[in-house]
Order: C-alpha cells, then structure tokens, then sequence
C-alpha cells in the first residue's frame, strides 16, 4: 500500500486551492492573537489580504464554527469547533498519558516549570506545562510555538531527528537573534546539535529570553523516533549554571523513564543518538 506522503515532500504548487490556504492563515492568526479577539482591518494588515478579502473568507468559517464573534468587543475569534479538533489531536497522543506522572514527579522535586512540546514543521508546539509553585515562575500558552535554535524543547527536538529530516528543517531554519546568547551561526548550531546527541541533553542557556534558563531532553518511541521533548525551566537566578547538572541527570533520568514505559530499548537502533 501506498504510505502518504509529507506535508514537507509535496511541492508548494501542487494541489493548492488560494482561497483554501487563505482561510487557513485567517485562522493561524486567530491561533497566535494574544488578545480575546481581533478585527477585519487587524487581520487584513497582518495578513497583506483585502479586507473584502478577509471579510468574504471569515463569514464561511462562521458558518462552519471555525470563527465566532465574541460579543464583548465585536471581534474576531476561533470557534468551538477548532477546539473540538485539537482536542481530538491530543487525544491520539497517548504518549502524554505516560509522560503525565513523571513530569508531575519531577516538577514536584526540581520545583521549577516544566515544558511538553511536539515538533511541528519548523516550530515547538507546547502541548502540556506543569507550572512552578515557587513566587516567580514562567507562563506559557498551551499550543504556543516555540524556536527549534534557541529552546531546550526545540534543540532536544532538532538534534535526535533522523539525519534526513534535520538536514532538511536546517536547510530553511533561519538563526534569528533573540538575545545576546542566541546561536546565529550555522556551523556552530551543527556543533551544539552533536554536542547535544553526545550529552543526552539540551540546554537554553538565556538563549531565548534573558534571564530564562531550560534543560530539556527527548523522548522516544519503541522505534527508536522522537515523540516530544521536556524542559526544566526556571529564572535563571534559580537555574544557575552549577544547578545545571543536577537539572539534566534528573532530565535525562525521566526521559529514559517515559521512554522506557513506551517500549523504547536503548541499545536500539534510532535515528538520533539516544540518551544512554
């Protein structure tokens, strides 16, 4: 039987229906508003589309549940329905049932906030965050994308891919300066992937935000693929440097725990250099 393809094999050209791809960056922009809802002319500047434009596309996703109208403000906002389907996509990742107790157990011991994040196309994605009970801690939204270059889930992410699929998200991976730490250079980015393989762990060392320090590591399938990756992230007055390797034994601890629990063997064969 033929496999399906990728998203990432099929041409740009191929297939694509204008108004479809439209709609669905209409809806992207809904996703990543930080306010309750947005306008036509906010969605229009964003998107470099007419206003008829957009206002043409939105009253079909109001129709179809994917928009509504919050009453408040007037505005633009995702459905109902949107939810219904990402829910059903967290339901098909069993491995969070799994993961759940044991990044409960080391939020409990490390004290600090801890990440879950998924790959997608050239992004992190948080699916789950177990946040920290000490005064200062860290908020972050649930399906935020996160920068594979510069976060501890995005590195733990990048660097176990298969060989195949890393040279392919590197090859349109732009290095964006984010802070004074942030690696811009592609030859030292290769070396931190290798340095990472080779230690089991990946560090953000204020590489993202100043002041935010993450040590993250992945998590395997029993075919030896990763699912996810997690994160210890705290103020970096708490994650000091010299707290660092305490952090990353108990990291790499609980990621061969969950990967363990899911039929991962570390002698396997995988595609990437699986923490020993």
């Amino acid at each position: 039987m033929k496999r399906p393809q990728s998203a990432a094999s099929i041409p740009a050209a191929t297939y694509t229906v204008k108004a479809l791809v439209k709609a669905l960056r209409i809806l992207d922009c809904l996703a990543e508003e930080e306010r309750s809802s947005t306008t036509l002319t906010e969605l229009s500047r964003r998107l470099h589309l007419h206003v008829s434009t957009v206002h043409r596309l939105m009253v079909n996703l109001l129709r179809q549940g994917f928009a509504e109208i919050d009453p408040a403000t007037g505005g633009y906002r995702l459905g109902y329905r949107v939810l219904r389907m990402g829910l059903k996509v967290l339901d098909r990742l069993d491995f969070r049932q799994v993961a759940h107790p044991l990044l409960r157990e080391l939020n409990q011991k490390t004290q600090e906030t801890i990440h879950l994040a998924i790959l997608q196309s050239d992004h992190a994605v948080s699916i789950e965050k177990f946040g920290s009970p000490q005064p200062v801690g860290l908020d972050a939204r649930l399906g935020g994308l996160m920068a594979l270059h510069c976060t501890g889930v995005g590195k733990a992410l990048l660097a176990f891919q298969a060989d195949a699929l890393q040279a392919q998200i590197l090859r349109t991976l732009g290095l964006e300066r984010h802070t004074a730490h942030t690696i811009t250079s592609p030859t030292q980015f290769r070396k931190e992937l290798t340095r990472i393989r080779e230690q089991g762990y990946a560090l953000d060392d204020e590489e993202a935000v100043i002041g935010l320090r993450c040590v993250a590591a992945p998590i395997f399938n029993h075919e030896g693929q990763v699912l996810a990756a997690f994160s210890v992230a705290g103020p970096a007055t708490r994650v000091t440097l010299e707290r660092v390797p305490e952090l990353a034994q108990l990291v790499r601890e609980t990621a061969r725990e969950i990967s363990f629990r899911l039929g991962y063997q570390a002698g396997a064969r995988s595609p990437g250099s699986a923490p020993s």
